[in-house]
């Protein structure tokens, strides 16, 4: 029997992590060993896909004596999660004989338990995405919500484009249009790279699902991108990886 206990003194770390999972996840196949919890997966319709990672050292208490797969609902999970107060301590841990993920809500002289059926695994492997991409650009998480959401007043989707001197945001529709441009050098852009102009069409739906879900964890995104390809954007964490793949639509 494979035992795997945690412990955080704060849920709110952690609870917004997997409120990013659940903005475009189902079912969530962790993998989980001595050191870190990890997760490599797709959205139902194949157009995201997600690469967390939380080490160790993120919690309070870690303990697992060997390696095993953790197949939950993430949406239920997080139902449990957000019953969770500030002032409690957490404990998930799994009971394997039960197949039961039990959470665990603890304050002094007063325990409230709550438990979550295990799912059978997810045997469909998800292999890493191998692009090599030609743009790339570090920005304020908050910068590129507030453009995301402008972009959504006019349209369901919007082009991100990367060249030498600028990344550019554009949305168009029957109403109107929405631009953000941000020239190198502004106090919201830290970092551009362009090895050549890239430019791709990407669904607002996913983007803002993402962008909303993650702005509570992190301050600063990567955001790397070549022509009509898969869009990568990196979340900068305190501690761990979360990391999404969005791809392109598809011009008809």
């Amino acid at each position: 029997m494979q035992l795997f206990e945690v412990e955080v003194s704060s849920i709110e770390p952690f609870r917004n992590l997997v409120k990013a999972l659940a903005a475009v996840l189902e079912d969530g196949c962790f993998n989980i060993d001595g050191e870190k919890i990890e997760l490599l997966s797709m959205d139902p319709s194949h157009v995201a896909m997600v690469d967390f990672e939380l080490p160790r050292e993120f919690f309070d208490s870690y303990v697992c004596d060997g390696e095993t797969q953790l197949t939950v609902n993430i949406g239920e999970f997080l139902k449990f999660l957000d019953r969770v107060e500030r002032d409690e301590r957490v404990k998930i841990r799994l009971d394997e004989d039960r197949a039961r993920l039990v959470v665990q809500c603890i304050r002094p002289g007063h325990t409230r338990r709550f438990e979550i059926a295990i799912l059978e695994p997810l045997y469909e492997e998800v292999p890493q995405p191998k692009i090599f991409f030609k743009s790339s650009a570090r920005i304020l998480t908050q910068s590129l919500r507030r453009s995301i959401r402008d972009a959504g007043l006019v349209s369901e989707h919007v082009k991100i484009e990367i060249t030498e001197d600028m990344l550019k945001m554009s949305a168009v529709g029957d109403i109107g249009s929405a631009f953000s441009e941000w020239e190198r050098g502004a106090d919201e852009l830290l970092e551009l790279k362009a090895e050549e102009e890239s430019g791709a069409n990407f669904t607002l739906s996913y983007l803002n699902d993402i962008v909303n879900a993650v702005q509570a964890s992190s301050e600063v995104t990567t955001l790397e991108l070549s022509t009509d390809m898969p869009l990568k954007m990196d979340f900068d964490l305190p501690q761990g990886r979360l990391v999404y793949y969005l791809a392109p639509m598809i011009s008809t």
